[in-house]
């Protein structure tokens, strides 16, 4: 059904301007499958960092974890 003004190859173009919200809810989960894989990918970066490590420096092998590099320490005076 056409609108009575319109003829055949007529085209209708519409833009709706929305006010911003003020806030944004985000919720964001994870499935259960994508916390076993992250678990995963953990435990082999663990291990591959434990056989690059020379056995004199196993014992601090803290020190090269990622969370502890992207911490710098206090600064002395």
């Amino acid at each position: 059904m056409h609108h009575p003004s319109w003829e055949l190859r007529d085209r209708l173009f519409l833009t709706r301007l929305l006010p911003e919200p003020d806030q944004i809810n985000l919720q964001a989960m994870a499935t259960t499958s994508q916390r076993l894989a992250e678990g995963a990918r953990r435990s082999v970066e663990a291990q591959a960092t434990a056989t690059l490590l020379p056995a004199y420096v196993v014992e601090f092998r803290s020190v090269f974890a990622k969370e502890d590099f992207d911490i710098l320490p206090e600064h002395r005076k």
